[in-house]
């Protein structure tokens, strides 16, 4: 090919991706207004305006009986405080003929959990659990596990605090923060890895802003959860830590300590801090696991995500060898493991039984719970809201709705359990343990009937 006809080869290429570029900015530009817009034919605008944060809003709405159940309270208790003033009024419909009750959103829910004092928290005296959702493999659902399991915990009261360190900003777009649209450089934790103080001053917080994380945390339309978004411009904490450090003299050890120190700082203000990790292994890695209390690794009942897996983890045993043999000895969390991705078939029956031999070492380490494969998540993200948001009679399915919901709750709960029992200690796992024992005693009759079908579908 002769250089004229490379350079108009060149030039014909960007035109056409510069089109799709330009194509798909305009729908991320249009989703956020088409959001809102749903939601305006819902609410006065007095409330949607109170409401609103990024363009979201809670659609969620439970009846008082629940409510009241949800509170810990009956719902006469809950009539009379709003009579006595010690709760706001309550919203109502306003496309009805008849004065009648809207329901309420998790946020007044957990406002009546503070002023009766049933809200869930962290015990005494302690900081936040800092939990991570890490795996190598892209698809393996460590942001959907992230997104869900916030909203699972907030929904009981507690608060919590999510990290985005994923340069593709899923996270962070799930709750209403655009990657490289309204999340920039200056609102990840970018600018505190790099001790940029320069960026944030100029971005008018006050000087000395990058030695806290306090910069990067903003409010969702989740009252009870909090976020430090991502963006691209994330990539730059991997391309330019390294030398940054090594300019300041930092030894190894706080570098891959810089994070966990950065969220300890702010543990005070949440009972959950939860990380949303890369699909690689670098130095933003390294220090989410460094920061990590406990970490889940969502893994997929299929040979390539378990071969994934057991990479991760050979990786996080090398790493580990390294600070010894360095005789560095950073906090390394407890690391458990749970199946998704999960079908009835026999091949991933077959898949789940490896799984649970391979990496379950101690009772426990692979969760006793697992998620299936489902269609009710993605009909759920392509609305933009997760199936912990969608009204009941708004689904196409309601049952399938139902059972997902009851299925994550089965999952979340026993993550919760892990989360106390390792942070906290005393706090037992409930009936997931016995549920443990229950697979292995029947393991060696399920590999008999699965292996052949298994080793054919694998061929």
């Amino acid at each position: 090919m002769t250089n004229d006809a490379q350079k108009q080869y060149v030039i014909s290429t960007l035109k056409k991706i510069s089109a799709v570029v330009n194509r798909g900015e305009t729908v991320m530009h249009q989703i956020p207004s088409l959001v809102k817009k749903a939601q305006e034919d819902r609410h006065e605008a007095d409330w949607l305006e109170a409401n609103i944060v990024d363009e979201r809003v809670l659609k969620r709405r439970y009846g008082t009986s629940q409510a009241a159940i949800m509170a810990g309270v009956t719902h006469s208790s809950l009539y009379k405080a709003e009579e006595a003033g010690r709760l706001p009024e309550p919203d109502y419909r306003y496309d009805t003929a008849k004065k009648i009750r809207a329901g309420y959103t998790i946020n007044q829910i957990n406002q009546m959990r503070d002023v009766f004092g049933t809200r869930p928290k962290k015990p005494e005296g302690t900081k936040a659990a800092i939990v991570g959702i890490l795996n190598l493999k892209g698809g393996s659902h460590k942001t959907t596990t992230c997104h869900l399991f916030s909203q699972f915990l907030g929904l009981k009261g507690y608060k919590v605090l999510l990290v985005d360190t994923d340069p593709q900003g899923s996270l962070s777009f799930f709750f209403g923060k655009r990657p490289d649209e309204n999340v920039h450089y200056e609102n990840t934790v970018a600018p505190f890895f790099l001790e940029d103080d320069d960026a944030l001053v100029e971005a008018g917080h006050p000087e000395g802003s990058s030695r806290s994380l306090r910069y990067a945390i903003q409010k969702t339309y989740w009252d009870c959860i909090d976020i430090i978004p991502s963006c691209l411009q994330n990539l730059n904490i991997d391309l330019m830590m390294p030398r940054v450090m090594d300019d300041a003299n930092v030894p190894y050890y706080d570098r891959i300590m810089k994070l966990r120190n950065g969220l300890l700082e702010v543990a005070n203000d949440y009972d959950f801090i939860i990380i949303d990790g890369t699909p690689s292994l670098n130095i933003s890695t390294l220090n989410v696991v460094s920061a990590c209390d406990i970490c889940f690794v969502p893994t997929p009942a299929a040979m390539l995500d378990f071969a994934s897996t057991l990479q991760f983890t050979s990786l996080i045993a090398e790493t580990i060898e390294s600070y010894k043999e360095s005789d560095i000895y950073p906090n390394i969390p407890d690391v458990r493991y749970f199946i998704n991705k999960f079908t009835n078939s026999s091949y991933s029956l077959f898949m789940e039984e490896i799984i649970r031999r391979v990496f379950n070492i101690e009772r426990g380490d692979v969760l006793s719970n697992v998620a299936h494969a489902t269609n009710e998540i993605g009909k759920a993200n392509n609305s933009t809201y997760s199936i912990y948001e969608q009204n009941p009679s708004d689904s196409d399915n309601r049952k399938g709705l139902k059972d997902t919901v009851s299925m994550f709750d089965k999952l979340f709960q026993e993550m919760h359990d892990a989360v106390f029992d390792t942070c906290y200690g005393g706090i037992t796992r409930s009936s997931h343990i016995d549920k443990v024992s229950s697979i292995f005693e029947n393991a060696n009759k399920v590999q008999v009937s699965i292996a052949p079908k298994a080793e054919k579908e694998m061929l």
